[in-house]
């Protein structure tokens, strides 16, 4: 079931969201927002499986590059 949502936000994400493939800003918005919560249920996934197969020092590097990773896809 779709429910109807009201939003505020800056200019420049609404050029983003315009820029991105869809017919509507619904449509596109909903793409963005899956593939961010498909992303964050796989990092959970790795951190949980991590704890069975890593040490201290790929935690660290793993945590590091994960960092690294979200830092540049949500920075503007």
């Amino acid at each position: 079931m779709k429910v109807k949502l009201s939003a505020t936000v800056e200019e420049p994400l609404i050029v983003f969201l315009d820029s991105l493939p869809g017919s509507t800003r619904s449509e596109k918005l909903e793409i963005v927002l899956s593939r961010y919560k498909k992303l964050q249920e796989e990092l959970e996934l790795r951190d949980q499986l991590a704890v069975y197969y890593e040490d201290e020092d790929e935690r660290r590097e793993r945590e590091a590059w994960e960092l690294a990773v979200a830092e540049a896809m949500w920075s503007e």
